[in-house]
């Protein structure tokens, strides 16, 4: 190979190590836990929240660079997802994979979701899965300052927006928030005013279809 041919090759390295390390920071302001993991399981790279989720060891750690789960069935369908998507080479369909993981402290559970990640081979084929792990007892201040911004809420108001985006039954949340049922059902009365949704579900839909919530420094 000739001298110029060498220099390309390297700045292309040099390119995918930058992209990579620009993705990897910007993984590291999310909200929720995300691993990108190779076809064997093993984790190349695990961002801020999944880490410190990891170091909480309820239900979920980080043991020997893999991500183990606490429960039996979290730990079954996490091994079916990875093994669907290590297939994925011979030509199967894209598959995707969401379950819940129960806490050992029990708690709301965490929800799972494993989805493919389809690189070329120079860029590192490797890098077979990335895995998202959200906290439902979480509320990000952020992503309330988001509904806030975007609907006009009031902080009890968005409040109640995120317990239903993570599916938290009415009464649970009043009695969480030591309020009466009236004073949740006028909450989201106002909630679907400023929405313009009627139904329960376009509202949760309407939620989700915002931007994902970014954490805290």
């Amino acid at each position: 190979m000739t001298a110029v041919g060498c220099r390309a090759d390297d700045n292309a390295n040099t390119g995918a190590v930058e992209a990579r390390h620009s993705l990897e920071r910007a993984l590291d302001w999310l909200a929720d836990g995300v691993a990108v993991v190779r076809a064997d399981g093993m984790v190349v790279y695990a961002n801020a929240t999944l880490q410190a989720i990891a170091r909480r060891n309820d239900g979920i750690r980080l043991r020997k660079g893999s991500i183990e789960f606490a429960a039996a069935e979290a730990r079954a369908r996490f091994a079916a997802a990875a093994a669907a998507i290590a297939r994925l080479r011979s030509g199967d369909p894209q598959t995707s994979t969401d379950f819940v993981a129960a806490r050992s402290s029990g708690e709301a559970p965490y929800v799972v979701s494993v989805r493919p990640l389809f690189e070329s081979e120079s860029a590192g084929a490797q890098r077979k899965a990335v895995v998202f792990i959200h906290d439902l007892r979480g509320h990000s201040a952020a992503a309330a300052a988001t509904l806030r911004d975007i609907f006009g809420f009031t902080e009890a108001e968005a409040s109640l927006a995120q317990a239903l985006q993570a599916s938290v039954p009415l009464g649970e949340y009043a009695n969480s928030r030591e309020l009466s049922l009236n004073t949740v059902y006028t909450h989201l009365r106002r909630i679907k005013e400023k929405t313009g949704c009627r139904r329960m579900a376009e509202l949760i839909r309407k939620f989700n279809d915002l931007q994902v919530p970014l954490r805290l420094e």
